[in-house]
């Protein structure tokens, strides 16, 4: 079986995000993949994809999917944030319209 998250991020340069809930946004997001170890690539349009590691859920729109050996690859077009709910990470569509206040 081939190896597809070396496979794909062996030969980029890609933006290994350590603390994602830092800096939680990550806008342009055209394909997310979610590889077997928890890690997920976010390829982005025109920005630097982004590896970021023990990612327990996806929940972003979909306009396709595909699933290369154990990875899933979900074609999008959004924003995402990550997030940490007691211990679960889940990168999800980002809602420009949330207000703080």
């Amino acid at each position: 079986m081939m190896d597809v998250q070396r496979r794909l991020t062996e030969k980029r340069a890609i933006r290994r995000v350590e603390a994602p809930t830092s800096m939680p946004v990550f806008r342009s997001v055209t394909r997310v993949w979610h590889f077997p170890s928890g890690d997920v690539l976010l390829e982005r349009a025109e920005r630097r994809d982004c590896l970021i590691p023990d990612v327990d859920r996806v929940n972003v729109p979909v306009r396709g999917t595909e699933q290369v050996a154990d990875a899933v690859a979900l074609d999008t077009n959004t924003a995402v944030r990550v997030t940490d709910n007691t211990g679960n990470v889940v990168v999800s569509e980002f809602d420009k319209n949330v207000k703080v206040g």
